[in-house]
């Protein structure tokens, strides 16, 4: 079994670790990482997917990783949506489509609420909040465990399809403009390098230390969420909100190898 995870805050790194120590042959591979390999062969009898939602769909890159997997065999096929809002989206009938391409079916989806990362639209959830999700994800997770280990088929709402497919595909028209509202205190920033290394895209570079964002963001806001200085915003919109990450994940678990 192997499971496929894409994070940059940590929630979804936590679900695929949590899923992992519950069916302890599982293998659990970065998206972000595989993505950089030439050849890109998924070849196992389980395989799962866990990732944010971004903009009610899926992720680019995880978008950008189902078109490019060549997936060998009928594996038993899930998927995992982290989120702060659950329900509203269609991450899993676009997932769906794509698999169908490959010949291959979602047999089960799961949403998993935990936090949002998204601070352009909300501050972080209290601590009590966080906490509570937490906890109740923990349990949903045990369960969803033990439906994979008897490859069950499961299915879950997916609200609203249309409207957020078009919110969606919307988002996506624009990607090359999405990191224009990204600002960097050079006050603060002190060019350690993190936000430059956490980067999914290859998106940031530091000629002269602080960040430079080369328009291919894939709006994830790894970047903003491990600066240690809160140097970096999103508009103007962030500043004074808190940053995140999951308590179970260390920022290294987080950056690109290599």
């Amino acid at each position: 079994m192997v499971i496929y995870y894409y994070s940059t805050t940590g929630n979804s790194l936590y679900v695929a670790r949590e899923l992992q120590k519950a069916i302890p042959e599982a293998e659990i591979q970065s998206i972000s990482e595989v993505l950089r390999e030439d050849r890109l062969v998924v070849n196992a009898e389980c395989v799962g997917f866990v990732f944010p939602m971004h903009y009610f769909g899926l992720p680019i890159q995880v978008e950008e990783f189902l078109h490019k997997a060549t997936i060998l065999e009928s594996p038993y096929t899930f998927a995992i949506a982290t989120c702060g809002v659950p329900y509203w989206g269609r991450p899993f009938m676009d997932a769906e489509k794509i698999l169908k391409e490959k010949n291959c079916s979602l047999y089960a989806s799961w949403y998993v609420r935990l936090v949002s990362n998204y601070i352009p639209l909300r501050d972080i959830a209290a601590d009590w909040r966080i906490n509570i999700r937490a906890w109740l994800a923990k349990g949903k997770l045990q369960r969803i465990a033990k439906a994979i280990n008897n490859r069950e088929a499961h299915s879950t709402w997916q609200l609203f399809k249309n409207f957020c497919g078009r919110y969606h595909d919307k988002w996506l028209t624009g990607q090359q403009k999405i990191d224009n509202k990204f600002l960097c205190d050079k006050e603060k920033c002190t060019a350690c390098g993190l936000c430059e290394r956490i980067c999914p895209r290859d998106n940031i570079k530091r000629p002269e230390g602080s960040p430079v964002w080369e328009h291919r963001c894939v709006e994830c806001l790894g970047c903003l969420h491990i600066c240690p200085a809160k140097a970096i915003e999103y508009g103007e919109i962030t500043k004074g909100r808190k940053r995140y990450r999951h308590k179970a994940i260390a920022p290294a678990d987080l950056l690109r190898k290599g």
